[in-house]
């Protein structure tokens, strides 16, 4: 059994993994670099170590685990959680990797592996080309790709995820520009130059099914997801369930990510992706992503699962069966990242002089008979917030019985939230869940880009705004006097 884990991150990621393996028993060790020394999940860690050459030093984070007897390695999203090779090595040091195995991470975080892997499945993927090298194609070689998938398409980097290292290309015009772009930004991440082209669905809805394989790399789907409220590619609202997908369509997504993630002989928590073509009631494989999710929250919400617990079961060989899972409700994840909201998407960066979540305490579900809400944070009033990160600060879970339910309370807790020192995407959130087309569920990955209109940030308005909220909740005063307000603090940094 595991007794002692290393957290190979940072931020909110990292307190919620401590919180988890702390109430199992397992002591814990963060790692952090000099920006994050008096990070909240430093201080919560059993114990902290000093990382001087940072997040990606396979080497001094193998040397911490042998000198504090580190018995296993969780890593959550993002920096070496994807890496095959890292993977290796923690495997070669006798040390237990809480995720895939390095092999069926090689067959599935590569997405040109991905891709030909789900063709073997007989799962759906969209017409297109794996590229080994696309660096040594001459311009009418890239041009003949490109024709021949049919604009318009999407060229992403074979390597990583998130939605970098991509561009759509509308036209031939496009062309150059985009596979220079999407090489570089390949070769800058993941220093590789393969990419994969496909046809690119103007108007598909993201939708993805969390797996769960055990120790005997025996896989469960654990639901769906529906992330399509995206911006520069990435997720900014995840909801579970998907919302509108014909039973027969769910019924088979859910039995095309199995067979996937039993084909390659999967275990652990991990993630397929999935487009989906409303129109015609079609889906086709993505990518899939070979870790824990960022949107992992919604799925515990309507599930009752605690993941993480159940990854650490499994990485210690216990028998785990999730055959009679049922959901529960409707769930929503907002993430509360430090930028503007103007339609920009600019990072915004500062020391947070006012920091006030709409629950009392960090990372535990606040409940009432039926609705529950719980905040994932990495921050704290005065902590700064460089460039250096992912700019999510915070992540705001409401679950509720129903869909509308669940966006009025996700509604209500925005407007409790209080975050001043920089902007934040808070304004645009708001705008968002109430927006016609995100009710309706006729949104899509590129809505934000093309139809929705973003609110203006008013720095000093929302300044003063907070600031007379936060009194009125210190006083107690009823808060419907400070409805009006409450309503302006949408715009609020």
């Amino acid at each position: 059994m595991i007794q002692r884990l290393l957290i190979v991150n940072r931020g909110e990621i990292a307190r919620r993994i401590i919180r988890t393996a702390q109430n199992m028993g397992i002591e814990t060790v963060a790692v952090y670099e000099s920006e994050d020394a008096n990070s909240p999940y430093v201080r919560e860690a059993n114990t902290a170590v000093l990382l001087p050459n940072g997040f990606l030093d396979q080497e001094s984070i193998l040397k911490i685990c042998k000198e504090h007897s580190v018995d296993a390695i969780h890593p959550g999203y993002g920096f070496l959680s994807e890496n095959s090779h890292f993977v290796r090595k923690v495997e070669e040091a006798k040390i237990i990797f809480i995720g895939p195995s390095a092999d069926a991470m090689d067959r599935m975080g590569d997405k040109t592996a991905a891709r030909l892997e789900a063709k073997a499945a007989k799962v759906p993927v969209l017409t297109g080309n794996e590229i080994e090298d696309a660096s040594k194609l001459s311009a009418t070689e890239r041009r003949g790709i490109v024709l021949n998938v049919g604009l318009p398409v999407v060229l992403k980097a074979a390597a990583g995820g998130g939605g970098k290292a991509q561009a759509i290309i509308n036209e031939e015009s496009e062309i150059t520009a985009a596979f220079d772009k999407v090489l570089r930004e390949a070769d800058r991440l993941y220093k590789s130059q393969a990419l994969v082209i496909e046809r690119y669905l103007v108007k598909a809805r993201h939708v993805e099914v969390q797996i769960l394989g055990n120790a005997a790399k025996k896989n469960y789907a654990i639901f769906d997801r529906d992330c399509s409220a995206q911006r520069n590619n990435q997720k900014i609202i995840e909801e579970a369930p998907a919302p509108n997908l014909p039973d027969k369509v769910r019924k088979e997504l859910h039995a095309s990510a199995v067979r996937l993630a039993n084909h390659v002989g999967y275990s652990n928590a991990g993630t397929m992706e999935y487009l989906y073509d409303s129109t015609r009631n079609e889906f086709y494989f993505l990518e899939m992503n070979t870790r824990l999710q960022v949107e992992h929250t919604v799925t515990e919400m309507v599930t009752g699962l605690d993941l993480v617990y159940e990854q650490i079961r499994i990485a210690e060989g216990r028998t785990t069966d999730y055959s009679s899972l049922e959901i529960k409700g409707h769930a929503i994840e907002a993430r509360i990242c430090a930028e503007k909201s103007d339609g920009t998407y600019q990072p915004s960066t500062g020391t947070i002089s006012q920091y006030v979540e709409p629950m009392a305490t960090h990372g535990h579900n606040f409940e009432t008979a039926s609705q529950r809400v719980r905040v994932d944070s990495g921050v704290e009033n005065a902590s700064s917030v460089s460039g250096k990160y992912d700019n999510m600060i915070a992540k705001l879970i409401v679950h509720a019985e129903n869909r509308d339910a669940a966006r009025a309370l996700l509604s209500n807790k925005l407007d409790e939230f209080i975050i001043n020192g920089f902007h934040t995407n808070i304004p645009l959130l708001k705008a968002l869940i109430i927006d016609p087309k995100f009710v309706e569920v006729q949104h899509y990955t590129r809505y934000l880009q093309r139809e929705f209109t973003a609110p203006q940030n008013d720095i000093e308005k929302a300044a003063t705004l907070a600031a007379i909220i936060l009194y009125a909740k210190e006083q107690g005063v009823n808060k419907a006097r400070f409805g009006l307000l409450s309503s302006f603090s949408n715009s609020r940094v």
